[in-house]
Order: structure tokens, then C-alpha cells, then sequence
């Protein structure tokens, strides 16, 4: 039985997993022809474009996107990071992994993180938020993000709001 989003999957989808197959463009670069833009880096230069970032990485997973998010703040032992207490195992294993300890809190009734429980949960050794959107409801990242702001955890990509 096919996942949520499935029904969205139409020819065009098709075309480009087949384009990426014909041409073995499954890397951010060509071996052979290292100045090729290949599919992935196609991706990641049109996503530093949409995002006005100077920086884009494509990888092969969401575990992947929040190891890679906590290795980019710094993240380490020593380090908590705040997390949602219903959420996929990936979010406490992405802390466990970085070193860091995953600090539980509250959902509201949107099943995503409380601001008032996360606020209430911030030590000196907070690094970090990892905001998880559930089940097609957003985090209210407006509140994370001012409480990040707040708390001195967002700023000069050093750390912040993971999500």
C-alpha cells in the first residue's frame, strides 16, 4: 500500500527518476566529468536560489537532513537539544548520535511542541530546538523562533532552531 503523497506522483516524477538512472547522475557530482551539473546538484543550486542561501545540501534521508544540521551548529557532547516527546525515533537518535542529550517536551494539541513547555525547558547547556512538524500541522515556529531569539540559540549559524 503506497504512502501519504503517493497520488501526487505522476509522469513528471517518473521522467526525472529515469533521467537520473539513464545518466547515473545519484551523486552531487560526476566522477568522470566532475564540471557536469549533475540531477542532485541541480537540486541544491536551485534550492540555494529559492532559500537566498549561500549553502544547499541534498541528502539521502530526514535522518540524514538532521545529523547534518546537527553537525553544521556544532552540536556535541555536553550540548542538550529540545524535542518534541511524540515524534519519530530519528529526532532523539539524530541527538544521541551528534553526542548531545535530547531534553523531552510537551505537544499541544496540535501534536507538535508546546513553545510554553520548551521555553520552561531551556538550560544554560540548551544548544538547540529540533522543531518536528506532525502529521501535516507545523510547529508554531514563529513562537520557537522567539524563543530561540530570546534565549540566545539562533544567530551566525552557530545554533538555533533545528526543524
Amino acid at each position: 500500500m503506497p504512502g501519504p503523497g503517493y497520488a501526487f506522483l505522476g509522469q513528471e516524477e517518473r521522467h526525472n527518476v529515469e533521467e537520473v538512472l539513464k545518466n547515473w547522475d545519484l551523486t552531487r557530482f560526476a566522477y568522470d566529468a566532475p564540471e557536469k551539473t549533475t540531477f542532485v546538484r541541480g537540486l541544491e543550486l536551485s534550492a540555494q536560489q529559492v532559500f537566498n542561501s549561500p549553502y544547499a545540501i541534498a541528502v539521502n534521508s530526514g535522518t540524514s537532513a538532521l545529523l547534518t544540521a546537527l553537525a553544521a551548529l556544532d552540536i556535541g557532547p555536553g550540548d542538550e537539544v529540545i524535542v518534541p516527546g511524540y515524534t519519530f525515533i530519528a529526532s532523539l537518535g539524530s541527538i544521541v548520535y551528534s553526542g548531545a542529550t535530547p531534553v523531552l517536551a510537551e505537544v499541544d494539541t496540535s501534536l507538535t511542541l508546546d513553545p510554553q513547555d520548551v521555553e520552561n525547558r531551556i538550560t544554560a547547556r540548551t544548544r538547540a530546538i529540533m522543531a518536528v512538524h506532525m502529521l501535516g500541522a507545523p510547529c508554531d515556529m514563529d513562537a520557537l523562533t522567539a524563543i530561540a531569539n530570546r534565549h540566545g540559540l539562533s544567530g551566525a549559524g552557530e545554533v538555533g532552531c533545528v526543524g
